[in-house]
């Protein structure tokens, strides 16, 4: 939206509070404000940010002839519930082109029914948060004195995001973390689903200090993007669920930190360079692969981080991103 308003008339109806029990008042809300536009204003496009809002297209095409756009990120194809996943399907299927983030959500969409030639492939824009070089300074050594370590010094991984079994950080402390070497630090960003279980991993681990389980805010997250020396995504294959792009990554190398990942998914697409891809489930090479890139001589980590600052840029700059979906929105007007 923010991108879109430079160029075009845009009207924006957004949900503003993350829990998701307040879709329940804003499904209608964005309906009747939606219906009211197309009934007294002149609409030449109506875009549904994802699948759930897109429900409601079967609903307003009665009344419209403007051309529905939506974005689709995965999961709503693969939502097993049959009344909501029918009434997001239909949605999807009313629409006149669909945009997706990756190939594998295009391949999701596709099975659900949508045929090829109104689906495109339009990647997210990563623009993580930054901090000030000073605010930089004074969080990193904080978190130093916190955990005590040395950024530099110490070999530092992390991890973060919404932890759901796929994301496979569980089954890594388990099959991964005792293959590491002695000396390496593993940070994990622990809530979601699957935190339990990752919390009671980590008391079992021997030294206990190897793993770390953190509460990441904004600016201690930005601060470890930039001096952490790896992230790892080590997902595994889950029914029912899929990586649909994998953001976490992404902003990693955006701020010059590659990543080692699991060939999983959408992973297989957004880590194409700037990291490197293991085949699912060999924990041995993921291992070494780690061990591999913190041995390499400064220079060659250098290339390698800046490879992966680069390649953000060029591939996912939400300036591109927004005239991919302008010439998307222009394109039946």
């Amino acid at each position: 939206y923010t991108r879109l308003i430079e160029h075009a008339s845009v009207k924006l109806v957004a949900l503003t509070h993350e829990h998701i029990l307040h879709l329940a008042w804003f499904i209608p809300y964005a309906y009747i404000v939606s219906l009211l536009e197309v009934l007294f204003r002149r609409v030449d496009v109506i875009y549904f940010s994802d699948g759930v809002v897109c429900s409601l297209a079967p609903f307003l095409r009665p009344f419209t002839r403007a051309r529905f756009v939506v974005t689709i990120y995965g999961l709503e194809m693969t939502y097993s519930s049959p009344l909501f996943g029918g009434l997001m399907r239909r949605g999807v299927k009313t629409c006149e082109k669909v945009a997706v983030i990756s190939k594998k959500t295009q391949e999701l969409t596709h099975e659900a029914g949508v045929p090829l030639d109104r689906i495109e492939i339009i990647y997210l824009g990563i623009d993580p948060p930054t901090l000030s070089e000073e605010k930089h300074r004074q969080i990193r050594e904080q978190f130093e004195r916190e955990h005590d370590i040395r950024f530099g010094r110490d070999k530092i991984l992390l991890n973060y995001g919404r932890q759901v079994p796929r994301k496979g950080v569980a089954a890594f402390l388990e099959k991964g973390v005792p293959l590491l070497d002695e000396g390496v630090r593993l940070f994990i960003s622990n809530h979601g689903p699957d935190s339990g279980r990752i919390q009671a991993l980590c008391e079992q681990m021997t030294p206990r200090d190897r793993v770390t389980l953190l509460w990441l805010d904004d600016d201690t997250a930005a601060m470890l993007r930039r001096e952490a020396d790896l992230f790892l995504m080590p997902n595994i294959p889950y029914p029912g669920d899929v990586e649909g792009y994998g953001i976490s990554p992404l902003e990693c190398m955006q701020a010059g930190t590659p990543v080692v990942a699991f060939a999983v998914d959408a992973l297989v697409e957004s880590i194409r360079e700037g990291g490197y891809l293991i085949p699912a489930n060999d924990y041995r090479a993921f291992v070494d692969q780690i061990h591999a890139y913190l041995a390499l001589p400064p220079d060659e980590k250098a290339a390698k981080q800046q490879e992966a600052r680069e390649y953000v840029l060029r591939e996912y700059a939400w300036g591109k991103t927004a005239e991919e979906y302008l010439d998307l929105f222009e394109a039946g007007v």
